[in-house]
């Protein structure tokens, strides 16, 4: 069983090293039209699926360093998520006839991981929770890693620091309402995380809003959110972000747990205040939430605007 790779490629990194610096590309058009138009807009959703088959062509050029099956197997299950009972699913390298098989076996125990999912003592499971209807279908969630520059939070009279903020964005309509979880490791938005988060949650609701309103941008100048002569568009600023949903994914880290929460916070006619993390904590994250969090290892879309 098993044998030379017939992807077995000398030149592979060439190969690899040009189609990922295309999906970096892409992965920069997605941060660009997100701060434009706010996630989920077909243009976003055209981006992201011309960055999927990027990074997907060049997990293809990887496949041609492995001169053998065998190799290639290692190397894949190497990447398998932690389940329990995790020994039963890994199967003997050598005995994968081909790369395709490889690949199979290698879907299957994804699966078997995501149904059978290892939680510690510092981790929540992996279901959806009762009674939460956003994020529990897949095919609906937009996720991205975002890097949000201090430029872009500058409008904010209270933003703090000098360093970017990394986080996880998933997004999801729902009917008429729009739902966004911020993911991030405990400790990253420090000194002053409860600013930041609304920061972050205005910068996105911002962004939406003036996608789906025209003109609504110049309600958030300074002190326009109260002007009358602008009360019309402020009576439709306001309505639109009551629609506005946020949620807080903090990964287990630093000794503290897992935590996924609903944010409720006050928006104030251009701002978003007051966040509270207390009344809505979950005693599960949805799986598509879970999954999401492993975009910390890819390199954040940069966010410059607001």
């Amino acid at each position: 069983m098993g044998g030379a790779n017939p992807y077995f490629d000398p030149g592979w990194a060439e190969t690899y090293q040009a189609c990922a610096a295309d999906a970096a590309r892409w992965t920069q058009v997605c941060a660009q039209i997100a701060a434009l138009e706010g996630f989920g807009s077909p243009r976003h959703l055209a981006a992201l699926a011309q960055e999927r088959a990027a990074k997907a062509q060049a997990e293809a050029a990887a496949v041609g360093q492995f001169e053998t099956v065998a190799a290639y197997a290692r190397w894949r299950f190497g990447a398998l998520p932690a389940a329990r009972g995790q020994a039963g699913v890994v199967p003997d390298f050598e005995g994968f006839a081909s790369i395709e098989a490889v690949d199979a076996a290698y879907l299957a125990a994804c699966q078997y991981a995501a149904e059978n999912p290892f939680v510690d003592e510092l981790s929540l499971p992996v279901r959806q929770p009762a009674g939460l209807l956003a994020f529990a279908a897949a095919e609906a969630v937009v996720s991205s890693a975002r890097r949000f520059e201090p430029e872009a939070l500058s409008a904010y009279p209270t933003a703090t620091g000098d360093a970017a903020l990394d986080c996880v964005v998933s997004f999801q309509a729902l009917d008429e309402t729009f739902h966004f979880c911020i993911a991030h490791r405990w400790g990253e938005l420090s000194p002053r995380s409860r600013d930041q988060f609304r920061h972050v949650a205005t910068a996105l609701t911002r962004q939406a809003i003036e996608f789906s309103l025209p003109g609504a941008g110049v309600i958030f100048q300074q002190g326009r959110h109260a002007a009358l002569e602008f009360r019309e568009m402020i009576r439709q600023v306001n309505a639109m972000a009551r629609r506005f949903y946020f949620y807080r994914h903090l990964l287990p880290g630093r000794g503290l747990g897992e935590q996924f929460c609903r944010v409720e916070m006050l928006w104030d006619g251009a701002r978003f205040i007051d966040p509270d993390f207390s009344n809505g904590l979950y005693d599960a994250v949805p799986a598509v939430l879970r999954a999401a969090s492993e975009r910390f290892t890819s390199p954040p879309e940069r966010l410059t605007g607001g």
